[in-house]
């Protein structure tokens, strides 16, 4: 019993690593990002290249790079794309959140000091 818990986590241990490996690598900035997806074929596969790669910005708490990307989906390529819209709108509400917490560490700052 013992021995097959232990194989199942560690198949989803790896399955989790194999899966997150899978994804397209982060370019280094949202220039680089659009640089390679001009280069693609189709409006499909560069709206779904720059909604991955804005993703990866996001998730590796980049959001101005996730909002220069959502902005050139928009613009450029399609100007209806849910997905930029709802990836800007949750960088925006991270950076408002991440403003929010460095105002109240300087109030707690200021407060400590008088």
């Amino acid at each position: 019993m013992k021995k097959t818990l232990a194989l199942v986590i560690c198949l989803v241990i790896l399955s989790s690593i194999t899966l997150v490996g899978c994804g397209p690598k982060k370019e280094a900035s949202s220039k680089d990002a659009i640089t390679k997806a001009q280069a693609m074929a189709t409006v499909k596969e560069k709206v779904d290249y720059l909604v991955a790669q804005a993703q990866a910005f996001y998730n590796s708490k980049d959001f101005q790079n996730v909002i220069d990307l959502g902005q050139y989906i928009l613009s450029s390529v399609d100007k209806d794309s849910q997905a930029a819209k709802d990836l800007i709108t949750k960088a925006k509400n991270a950076l408002a959140a991440e403003a929010q917490k460095a105002v109240d560490k300087v109030k707690s700052s200021i407060k400590v000091v008088q």
